[in-house]
């Protein structure tokens, strides 16, 4: 049942012939993951054949990470914190992950590559793909328009700016991206039309269905299948809700829209921690991003998690087959913890294929400081929009 991750043997027997392995992360900025996603990464390219990293990260902005490995300009450190959104370049484990592709890419034949699946601008803006858009096509009267309508800043800046637009401006935006939306499905270039597609799907989850997957889950999925076209095999990184198989709270995630058309050729592996920090919001208000945020500590996991089992097992990481486990192991294990609660897993080896946990976990060093100056700016801006009482 426990797999050794230093063991090729063990790691064939779990990979098969999967061309699509999905490393999930029970929480962000947890530098164990990072080490182990960069580690993993490693092995299937050296000795099983991968050629492409996929990443929760916006794909209109990854574009510019994969000229970087490929010996692009610039230095790593502002790559990864202009092309990695939501904040996931700040950090050395995914910088050293991204020296090292372009280390292997400069030495060997075999190629790797990176790719964004997400949508632009951390969810919240979309001007990085109005831009990719304009850049690749022929210019037209209104585009500047339309990109300086578009470009809202940074994300908790982005989602308090749109919130707080007039309606004329609001719809001359929405208006603006389904008329290039439009435009680009014509055009040649597959990069326009993937870039277009996020806008699409942008659009979308900002009215998005009461049931049934997220605008945001589809477009994930899909750009995954893009990606197939023209890689052989995948390793995609995202949060343990977005990779599992199964529903999410009644709602198909990206793992479970894959897996229908992937079959066995889709193995998904979580990431848990027992003790460690744990980011918690509570939202003081309908505006976005209005919340306190605290660091709290995990210490106990409670009886009904995956990881209080997990962590019985001893090692300060284990990774654990699930197809494999008893079905006692499971006894009285209601999902595995993320945010400060849990996450609702009704069956674990139909969600995951395998688990790899972490008895203690660290946060990316300034993650959480980052975190709060971020919100507390969004605080700053909205206090300076609002008029004074009289």
């Amino acid at each position: 049942m426990i797999l050794d991750l230093d063991n090729l043997d063990m790691v064939r027997d779990l990979v098969g012939d999967a061309r699509v392995v999905a490393l999930g992360e029970g929480a962000h900025n947890i530098t164990e993951f990072y080490e182990l996603k960069d580690r993993l990464l490693r092995t299937l390219v050296r000795e099983l054949g991968f050629s492409g990293f996929v990443m929760e990260s916006g794909f209109a902005e990854g574009l510019t990470v994969n000229e970087w490995i490929h010996e692009g300009p610039g230095e790593v450190e502002a790559v990864a914190r202009t092309g990695i959104t939501y904040g996931f370049g700040e950090c050395e484990a995914m910088r050293r992950q991204l020296r090292w592709m372009r280390r292997w890419n400069s030495e060997s034949p075999a190629k790797v590559n990176f790719y964004g699946m997400d949508l632009p601008g951390s969810s919240t803006s979309p001007g990085p793909a109005v831009r990719a858009c304009l850049d690749r096509m022929p210019g037209r009267p209104g585009d500047e328009e339309i990109l300086r309508l578009s470009d809202l800043g940074g994300r908790t800046e982005a989602a308090v700016r749109y919130q707080a637009m007039p309606a004329t401006d609001r719809a001359r935006l929405i208006e603006g991206l389904r008329a290039l939306v439009e435009r680009a499905a014509l055009h040649d270039d597959e990069v326009v039309r993937r870039c277009a597609a996020s806008l699409h799907a942008f659009v979308a989850e900002l009215d998005a269905p009461a049931a049934g997957p997220y605008p945001r889950e589809v477009f994930m999925a899909e750009t995954v299948s893009w990606v197939l076209e023209r890689e052989r095999r995948i390793v995609v990184s995202a949060h343990n809700a977005h990779v599992r198989r199964t529903p999410f709270l009644g709602r198909p995630m990206m793992g479970g829209l894959l897996a229908s058309s992937l079959g066995a050729g889709l193995v998904v592996i979580g990431m848990t921690y027992g003790s460690g920090p744990e980011v918690r919001f509570t939202q003081r208000s309908p505006r976005p991003f209005d919340c306190d945020v605290s660091l709290e500590a995990r210490t106990l996991p409670p009886p009904n998690c995956i990881e209080s089992r997990l962590d019985r097992l001893g090692p300060p990481v284990a990774a654990v087959d699930l197809r494999r486990a008893p079905s006692e192991f499971f006894d009285g294990v209601d999902g595995t913890l993320a945010n400060g609660g849990l996450d609702p897993v009704d069956d674990f080896p139909a969600a995951y294929d395998a688990v790899i946990h972490v008895r203690g976990a660290t946060r990316v060093p300034g993650a959480f400081e980052r975190l709060r100056a971020e919100l507390g700016a969004a605080d700053a801006s909205q206090s300076l929009e609002e008029p004074e009482s009289l």
